[in-house]
């Protein structure tokens, strides 16, 4: 797949991670210790075969940047191709340019032109699943499709507010789409992966553009079933949809059972990250520790359960942790007790401090904050 060129769409509007993605890119939202949302996505291309990815940026992005780097980690760091962090699109007087993913694409408009690549795999990076995209290319020439949308029939994308649902026929070609409503018998909806033509792509970006037209979901997919071969490929293992603080908590404790970590973190198509050397963790003598996933870097005294601990945590002796998610270099001291609590980096819990929410909706601490 090196004719492809992949875009990651790197979040537009995150209100709905609160406090998670105040100070950062959905795109750079931690996840399982030690990831990025966006390791799952570029990865995935990766393992596809894709060697020109370019990530176009919003807002909040330096830890984004911190994080990619040159692509060393997933062998995009080359003299050809590689990987494009794109910064936002200034208009002259008037600021961002942004408010819509199709301004987004507008302002990339020149990196597209320029690539040598024939398709384009276009994606959001809001889900955590492991796979290829040879057999959505394979079928997408196959069956003649203008545009192939990878579609799931998982419950959290078919409950989603803003999810995208297709009506399709038994070939897999959608005759209707809809948006925010459920009520199509094929329970297909849109993953936010699209493959294309890059040609198409431009004719729809410069036509959306001299319409004022915004958003590639509402003025290109919703109006393109008639003029279009729209069809959808149907991916067939776990993918988990993070749209919300619920959802990012919920997901996260998703991957503490084996079976679900096993299908997304499959060593035949690895998901990589950025690299950090750092000691292993240590556990001390009266440690105890169930069922959790705990990143390198640790220091553990005290009991940690059903919880996910990111690079450099520190758990004092006294100090339980129960399905909790701790981020890097965070802190708990002393006879402190946290229970269905999200802490995000660099975050210190004092002596005897009770922090307890519910796995609806947990307790989320910001970033360097001191409790």
């Amino acid at each position: 797949m090196n004719d492809t060129l992949g875009i990651i769409m790197t979040g537009f509007g995150d209100e709905a991670l609160g406090e998670l993605t105040r100070v950062r890119a959905r795109a750079a939202l931690p996840v399982c210790g030690r990831y990025r949302l966006i390791d799952f996505i570029l990865s995935n291309m990766v393992n596809s075969g894709i060697i020109n990815v370019g990530v176009p940026t919003t807002s909040h992005y330096r830890s984004l940047m911190d994080h990619l780097g040159s692509g060393k980690e997933w062998d995009l760091s080359r003299k050809l191709y590689g990987l494009f962090i794109l910064p936002p699109y200034l208009i002259p007087g008037a600021g961002l340019g942004n408010s819509g993913d199709i301004d987004i694409l507008n302002g990339i408009l020149d990196y597209l032109e320029r690539s040598k690549q024939r398709y384009v795999l276009l994606s959001g990076c809001d889900a955590v699943y492991n796979t290829d995209f040879y057999a959505l290319r394979a079928f997408h020439e196959a069956s003649g499709a203008d545009i192939t949308v990878l579609t799931t029939d998982s419950e959290a994308y078919l409950s989603s507010p803003d999810r995208v649902q297709f009506d399709v026929g038994p070939d897999g070609r959608a005759a209707d789409v809809m948006l925010g409503v459920n009520t199509f018998s094929s329970r297909r909806s849109s993953m936010g992966v699209y493959f294309l033509e890059k040609e198409l792509l431009c004719r729809c970006i410069a036509r959306c553009v001299s319409r004022g037209r915004h958003d590639f979901v509402r003025d290109v997919l919703l109006h393109s079933t008639d003029e279009l071969r729209v069809f959808t490929f149907p991916f067939q293992g776990h993918v988990g949809l993070i749209d919300s603080l619920p959802a990012y908590y919920r997901e996260s404790m998703r991957l503490l059972d084996p079976a679900v970590y096993a299908r997304v973190f499959d060593r035949r198509t690895p998901i990589y990250t950025k690299v950090k050397d750092q000691i292993p963790t240590i556990y001390g003598p009266r440690a105890c520790v169930k069922n959790s996933i705990i990143a390198d870097g640790c220091r553990i005294d005290g009991t940690v359960e059903n919880s996910i601990l990111f690079r450099g945590a520190r758990i004092a002796e006294s100090a339980v942790v129960t399905d909790s998610i701790v981020m890097q270099n965070s802190r708990i001291g002393e006879e402190v007790t946290i229970d269905c609590t999200i802490l995000d980096k660099n975050v210190s819990v004092t002596e005897g401090k009770l922090l307890a929410g519910q796995s609806s909706y947990p307790v989320v601490i910001g970033k360097n904050a001191s409790v």
